[in-house]
């Protein structure tokens, strides 16, 4: 059997919302469909290992926002590429909460949605779930996953790559060092803060004397 040929069946790209006990999960998701009219009904996939699906597990409740084509790669990167278990991703984003979910500020539809029944399998759970509310947002055209597929994974691996490269750079730690005597100044007042009188406690040099480096890992 060629797995490959399931690539055909080509769904929309979604971001999964959740509410934890703390703070908003959420995740990237690619396979929704409507399953019923009467009541209105989803059938929604999600893959196991993720924790924004434990969170649904738990409350039983999320919400769905419609990815545009124009959506920043960024926005899939930070949904798809790390874990709501170590990074608050909402914060990420520009987003506003309905009914005690987060969605996408820029999105073409949102979907409160409440889960009926679960059906695990090995690798994914299937939700159905009834929608409680569904909105129109802007206009546009879904990003669907043969799209992603076809040129937009590439864009959206880059924007992660230089995301991860920022935030290196905002978590490196420096210290100020006296170029005289080698003292490491590591007292409560920032060094920035101290004033211009201010003298190394071992060699007397002045402020000037000392050097912003960075800590080494």
């Amino acid at each position: 059997m060629d797995a490959a040929a399931l690539a055909q069946i080509t769904h929309g790209i979604y971001i999964l919302g959740a509410a934890d006990d703390k703070r908003f999960v959420g995740c990237v998701v690619d396979a929704v469909m409507q399953a019923s009219m009467k009541p209105l009904v989803i059938a929604l996939s999600c893959m196991n290992t993720g924790f924004t699906k434990h969170v649904v597990d738990k409350t039983k409740r999320f919400s769905l926002s419609v990815v545009d084509e124009a959506v920043s790669p960024f926005v899939i990167a930070n949904f798809g590429f790390q874990t709501s278990r170590l990074v608050d991703k909402w914060s990420n984003v520009n987003y506003l909460e309905k009914e005690g979910l987060p969605f996408l500020k820029e999105t073409l539809a949102g979907f409160t949605c409440r889960v009926l029944s679960v059906q695990p399998f090995e690798s994914h759970t299937v939700y159905l779930a009834e929608v409680e509310d569904a909105w129109l947002g802007k206009d546009g055209i879904c990003l669907t996953y043969q799209a992603y597929q076809n040129g937009f994974k590439a864009q959206v691996f880059s924007a992660f790559q230089q995301y991860l490269k920022e935030k290196e750079m905002t978590e490196q730690k420096y210290e100020w060092v006296c170029t005289l005597c080698g003292y490491v100044y590591d007292e409560e007042t920032p060094f920035e803060d101290l004033p211009d009188t201010w003298v190394c406690p071992l060699c007397g040099a002045g402020k000037d004397a000392f050097e912003k480096r960075l800590i080494q890992k």
